[in-house]
């Protein structure tokens, strides 16, 4: 994977989240599904490192807009 770019890529949840679940056992089966995928796509450590911080980066913006909002 490594030098590929492609934002075409789809991930799709359907048959890994199950509505009406346990959350917490979903997302735990989420997180770990996805880094299965990533590893069967070649992804390597720092490439997952690299979506992992993305995720956080995404959640602390999402959580400094809600903190502005209730603040303001």
């Amino acid at each position: 994977m490594e030098g590929k770019h492609d934002d075409n890529v789809v991930f799709t949840f359907d048959s890994i989240v199950i509505p009406g679940g346990n959350s917490e056992a979903l997302a735990v089966n989420l997180a770990r599904q996805f880094y299965q995928q990533m590893r069967k796509q070649d992804f390597d450590q720092k490439q997952i490192l690299r979506v992992a911080t993305e995720l956080v980066s995404c959640l602390t913006a999402s959580l400094e807009e809600y903190r502005k909002k209730i603040l303001h």
